[in-house]
């Protein structure tokens, strides 16, 4: 199997971090862990070539993935200012491509995560240019 571009996961809940990470692994794919949004910025513009997705959840202390989305999209260098973000949330104001598209998101997925939809991101947005 060719090498895979990381995702880097971006959520704050012990749990829900725990279990992504489960089905993440089955999948053959290597994640990074942030657990705010100033983890996820600050791990986007260390290793900015890693990453083919980063899974954002919405609503986080500290720095909520809206703003750490913002502060990606305003990064001067691509990568990481066009790398793919999907948001990851319960939130059913956020279940709308239209609006995630409008804060710079290029979907969402809707929590709890199946590996059948992580594995369709990955196929997407993680194989290695």
């Amino acid at each position: 199997m060719p090498d895979k571009k990381k995702i880097l996961l971006v959520e704050d809940d012990a749990f829900t971090r725990f279990m992504m990470r489960e089905i993440i692994a089955t999948l053959e794919v290597d994640v990074d862990i942030a657990i705010n949004g100033y983890e996820g910025c600050d791990q986007i513009r260390q290793f900015p070539d890693d990453y083919g997705l980063v899974l954002m959840d919405i609503h986080m202390p500290k720095l909520s993935g809206v703003d750490a989305t913002r502060i990606i999209r305003e990064e001067p260098n691509d990568p990481p200012r066009n790398v793919a973000i999907i948001a990851v949330t319960a939130d059913e104001r956020y279940h709308d491509k239209s609006v995630v598209s409008d804060l710079g998101m290029d979907g969402f997925i809707v929590k709890p995560i199946t590996a059948g939809e992580l594995l369709g991101l990955v196929e997407q947005y993680c194989s290695a240019a």
